[in-house]
């Protein structure tokens, strides 16, 4: 029995063990063009790490490296409702090629809000000019843009 133990001793200090834990970094993120639904029809790159990441004084992650965005668009229907566009980091590459998965990077954004306009002239054209006053409801709301130079940060484990 005391041999089977100090085997299994041997064996855990023979074997390298990496218990490093990874390190927290904050990462901002600017865009460098405007972002609509029109970015979604041509997926370029539209946002930029803003700042180096350093750790432990070295360079980590440079300036001006792509971010790789999820961008969703929702475009809501009828009586002045805006659209609304969220984008999302998804990730980035550090100076040696690794994948960095981002966390917590959203930014949102909200067209105009027009719904108290298609209400109301909806209700007043309607009760005036009755077919044809209705129509207001289907005033559309704004569309959504995030604009260029629009900044956000977002976290990544190392």
């Amino acid at each position: 029995m005391k041999k089977l133990i100090y085997a299994c001793l041997a064996l855990l200090l023979w074997v390298p063990v990496s218990l490093s834990a990874q390190q927290r970094v904050d990462v901002g993120i600017v865009t460098t063009k405007r972002i609509s639904n029109d970015h979604l029809r041509n997926n370029n790159e539209s946002a930029v790490v803003s700042a180096d990441v350093k750790m432990n004084g070295n360079v980590v992650i440079a300036a001006g490296t792509p971010v790789i965005l999820d961008i969703q668009y929702e475009k809501r229907r009828g009586m002045g409702r805006p659209a609304i566009i969220t984008a999302t980091a998804v990730s980035t590459t550090t100076v040696d090629g690794q994948v960095v998965a981002l966390n917590n990077g959203v930014k949102r954004d909200e067209g105009k809000n027009r719904r108290g306009a298609a209400i109301g002239c909806g209700a007043t054209f309607g009760v005036i000019l009755f077919p044809v006053g209705l129509l207001f409801l289907c005033i559309k709301g704004g569309d959504a843009a995030i604009p260029s130079g629009a900044q956000w940060a977002a976290i990544g484990y190392l």
